[in-house]
Parts: C-alpha cells; sequence; structure tokens
C-alpha cells in the first residue's frame, strides 16, 4: 500500500512538473516577441564573439585576446576569458543561425536545466514535496525569466554556479572519486563562463573549516586542493593555451581588475551601499525575499541546525559579502535566487504547519501558487512592459513608482 502511494505520488510529481514547463514555455514564447536586443552592449559583444569563433573555429581565439587588448574601448564591454561561455554561444550559432535569437535559446535551455537540477538536487537534500513547491517558485522568478529570454550569459552562468554549489555539497557528504571529479570539472567550467566565479573558492574554503568545527567532520587535504588547485591549473591552463601565451592571458586579467574604475555605467549605476542586493530582490520578489529573510532568523533559534541548510545559509551570506565588493547588480547575483526560494518555501511550510494543521499541504500549495502568480506579474510588468534590459536598482525603483520614472 504505501509502495503503491509513493508510485502515485511519483506520477503526479511528473505531471506537474510537465504542466509547470509547458506553461512557462508558452509564457516566455510569448513575451520573446518584443524584445529588442542591445546590439551595442554586453549582448552585441557576446554575438559578435560567438560568430567569429563559429565562423573561425577554436584556433582564432588567440586573435580574440588581441583585438580586445588592442581596443580600450572594448574594456568595459565583456572579456574574452569568459571562454565557456563564448563556446557553447558559437555551438548554438552553427546550429541555429548567427543572430540573437540563438544565443537567447542558449539562455532558455541554460534555465530549463538549471531548473531541472535544482529539481533533483533538493528533491534528493529535502523531499518530493519540497522539490515542486520549489521548482514552481524557481520557474516564475522574475530575474531568471527575465535572463532566459537575454542573449547574455547570466542564465548559462547560473546554471553551472548552481551546479557548482550542489556538486560540492555532494562530494563533501558522499565522498565518491566520480562526484568529486565532477565537481572539479563544473567548477572550472563555472570560472571560464564568468571569471568572478573564483570567489566562490572562497566561501568552499570557509565552509569546510566550519563544517569540520560544527558537525565534527575531519578535514582532508584534497578537499581544499579539489576547490583551489585543481579547477585553477584547469582554467589557467586554458587561459594560456586561448589567449595564446601567458602575456595576453595576464594583460586581459589585468583590464578585468581595473576596468570598473573607467566604467562610467559601473560607478554611476553598480556602486552603493551592502545591502543595495536585498533592496533589488525585494522589488523583483517581495514575498519570496520576505519569507526567506524570516527562514535565515527562525533557523538559528532551532537547537539543532541541519547541515544542508546551513550549506546553503553560508554559500548565500558569502556570495552577499563577496559581491559588495565589485560592481552591484543583482543579475551578478542570480545564484542567490536558487536559496532564497527553497527558504521561503520552507518558511511557508512552518508556518502553515503551525497554523492549519490539518490541512497545511493544500494552503501551502496554494500560497506558492499564488507568489507564483504575483512574480509572474512582476516579472510582466518589468521586463515585458517595460523592457528592462539590465535590471539595475535605479530601473526597479522607477518602474515601481517609488523614484521618478523618467
Amino acid at each position: 500500500m504505501e509502495r503503491k502511494s509513493l508510485l502515485n505520488l511519483e506520477n503526479k510529481t511528473l505531471l506537474i512538473l510537465i504542466l509547470v514547463i509547458c506553461i512557462l514555455f508558452c509564457l516566455l514564447s510569448m513575451s520573446m516577441s518584443n524584445i529588442t536586443f542591445a546590439s551595442k552592449a554586453d549582448e552585441g559583444y557576446y554575438l559578435s564573439y560567438a560568430s567569429y569563433i563559429a565562423n573561425n573555429g577554436l584556433s582564432s581565439f588567440p586573435k580574440l585576446f588581441k583585438f580586445y587588448l588592442e581596443n580600450k574601448e572594448n574594456w568595459v564591454y565583456p572579456n574574452p576569458l569568459r571562454i565557456g561561455f563564448i563556446i557553447l554561444s558559437a555551438l548554438f550559432v552553427k546550429i541555429f543561425g548567427n543572430s540573437f535569437f540563438s544565443l537567447s535559446l542558449l539562455s532558455l535551455f541554460s534555465f530549463y536545466t538549471f531548473l531541472l537540477i535544482s529539481f533533483y538536487f533538493i528533491r534528493k537534500y529535502f523531499d518530493e514535496k519540497i522539490a515542486l513547491l520549489a521548482l514552481i517558485l524557481l520557474a516564475f522568478s522574475p530575474l531568471n525569466m527575465a535572463m532566459a529570454r537575454r542573449a547574455l550569459m547570466d542564465a548559462t552562468f547560473n546554471l553551472f554556479m548552481t551546479s557548482s554549489i550542489w556538486l560540492f555539497f555532494e562530494s563533501l557528504k558522499e565522498r565518491k572519486n566520480i562526484k568529486t571529479i565532477l565537481f572539479v570539472l563544473i567548477y572550472a567550467s563555472t570560472i571560464l563562463i564568468k571569471e568572478n566565479s573564483v570567489l566562490l573558492s572562497f566561501i568552499f574554503v570557509f565552509y569546510i573549516f566550519i563544517h569540520r568545527k560544527l558537525f565534527r567532520t575531519p578535514i582532508k587535504l584534497m578537499d581544499f586542493l579539489n576547490v583551489t588547485l585543481f579547477p585553477f591549473a584547469i582554467v589557467g591552463s586554458l587561459y594560456v593555451i586561448m589567449a595564446g601565451g601567458i602575456h595576453q592571458a595576464i594583460n586581459t586579467i589585468g583590464i578585468i581588475l581595473n576596468s570598473p574604475q573607467s566604467n562610467q555605467y559601473a560607478i554611476l549605476f553598480g556602486s552603493g551601499p551592502w545591502f543595495r542586493y536585498l533592496i533589488d530582490f525585494m522589488l523583483l520578489s517581495p514575498w519570496v525575499f520576505i519569507l526567506s529573510l524570516g527562514f535565515f532568523f527562525f533557523y538559528f533559534t532551532k537547537e539543532e541546525w541541519q547541515e544542508k541548510i546551513f550549506y546553503l545559509l553560508t554559500i548565500s551570506v558569502g556570495l552577499v559579502i563577496l559581491l559588495n565588493f565589485f560592481t552591484k547588480n543583482v543579475r551578478y547575483l542570480i545564484a542567490l535566487d536558487m536559496p532564497l526560494r527553497l527558504f521561503a518555501v520552507l518558511m511557508l511550510s512552518e508556518l502553515t504547519k503551525r497554523i492549519f494543521k490539518k490541512n497545511w499541504f493544500s494552503v501551502l500549495i496554494i500560497s506558492v501558487i499564488v507568489i507564483a502568480f504575483f512574480d509572474f506579474s512582476n516579472f510582466y510588468n518589468l521586463f515585458v512592459k517595460h523592457s528592462i534590459y539590465d535590471p539595475i536598482t535605479y530601473w526597479l525603483l522607477a518602474i515601481q513608482h517609488i523614484i521618478p520614472y523618467k
């Protein structure tokens, strides 16, 4: 009887999963008709990189680096160190044609893959019901839906960043060589998609120490090598090879480190206080943010801390702290969306159990659907109706009529 019930639950979950994906596909497809791609901004640079590599092959990467280094006007735009994303973009351009649409298809594909991977790991470490509800909130995330439409690297970066976060936790839990190797390769790929992913290593190293202190687990030298030496060696080698030598690779890294100081757009719209990211997430998804913040404080009132939740909280706080040292833009912190939405579901679950007792799960489902509806409304208003390209704080505040709209 119990086995039959479990099978029915799995079948229902599969049907709901398919339904959510189909609804999402229809909504996103309908919203694609009014997109105007930014040919003179990041999207234009990504398309030009992808087209060049698609037409000339991987051996043309050194020329791409040379062109970037010799033209100062390029220095405030995406750099060719994002080898992983450029190769994936070139592949999609090769298959679907030389257009912005090909890159937006890569973003859409990355978004759907991100949803499936998130569902898989949340189901594995929490349960099927929580995973399904978290999937619904993730599917209708304004930030994720917005990036899934654009010819930018953020959706692809989010896919690899989220995969790295889960795989690191899994490699520590299971201690299997295949899981560790997979983590190293995916994390190296994440850095090759966006160079500031190296910051994640600081959080991983910190977690190894704090994990030993709180959960009484031994520290192994390989744990440190897996999050530092091995992925960095892969990335460094590919940088030198693709850049056509160590000189061009180092010069490109130097430009990246100094570019925010000379980028007028970053100075005007990417600076601000440490809590700016929190304001942006609040503006994008107020209910999700309030619930997740509530869960943050609620969790630390518990006598016993769950390892999986403590890990995701460590990652979340670490990302907010480290990214505050750089240009602030909510899409740079897109990886925070996954834990925030999971925390929101967990907080809702706690509240409904305490308030409604017998019918708590029905109320939980309705609550998640209502929040998803409001999130989609926010997405439509911000990114479809008002066609926001870059979700900086100014535009989010202006369109919400919190500051004057100019």
